[in-house]
């Protein structure tokens, strides 16, 4: 019988504490979610275009009485043509007709040697001997890729990376090969730009 009071009082122990838990499980999360910080925005892309660089001189008169030298641009990127002459390593290769244009900026030179032969199939050939002409030791193929006019593949690029810094761009489109030498960022940002 001595137990007989205990009964109601631990039962309603048991109920006040269980309220106190609730209770404080609510007081909990309600807090957690009072301090709870606000979700950020997700971060948006934005694209900068810096504006394309423009030559701190003008490209000097040169000839342009032949398509292939009038196709030549005067300018690309920030390179102006600061000399022309006839290429006789193109002549020599048996191009209908050669050139070398110096492209000059503040950051230093390329040096393009522009050759047409009668045919792509030649110009592609003069491409390999022009490649198999460099040390193979010395060299380091940067990249390599069709050339696409509209889609549709007319040539071949590949980027060289040379000794010191230097590197050499040599690629053909149809009937025409260039080579561009410079340092190596240099010859492969004028071929992303040069618009043959």
């Amino acid at each position: 019988m001595a137990n007989k009071g205990t009964g109601p009082v631990s039962r309603r122990t048991i109920i006040l504490i269980g309220a106190a838990v609730v209770a404080a499980l609510i007081i909990v999360l309600v807090v957690l979610q009072l301090n709870r910080p606000e979700p950020q925005p997700a971060p948006t892309a934005s694209t900068t275009t810096l504006p394309t660089p423009t030559p701190a001189s003008e490209p000097i008169e040169r000839d342009t009485s032949t398509a292939l030298l009038a196709a030549l641009p005067g300018t690309v990127l920030d390179y102006a043509v600061s000399d022309q002459v006839q290429s006789q390593a193109m002549i020599d290769a048996s191009a209908l007709e050669g050139w070398q244009l110096t492209y000059s900026s503040t950051d230093g030179d390329v040096v393009l040697q522009v050759g047409q032969w009668p045919t792509a199939e030649e110009a592609t050939a003069q491409m390999q001997a022009v490649l198999a002409s460099v040390d193979p030791a010395a060299v380091q193929v940067e990249r390599e890729r069709p050339v696409e006019v509209a889609g549709t593949a007319v040539g071949q690029l590949t980027v060289l990376a040379l000794a010191d810094g230097a590197g050499r761009a040599v690629w053909t489109n149809g009937t025409v090969l260039f080579v561009a030498d410079g340092t190596l960022r240099a010859v492969d940002d004028f071929y992303d730009a040069f618009p043959l």
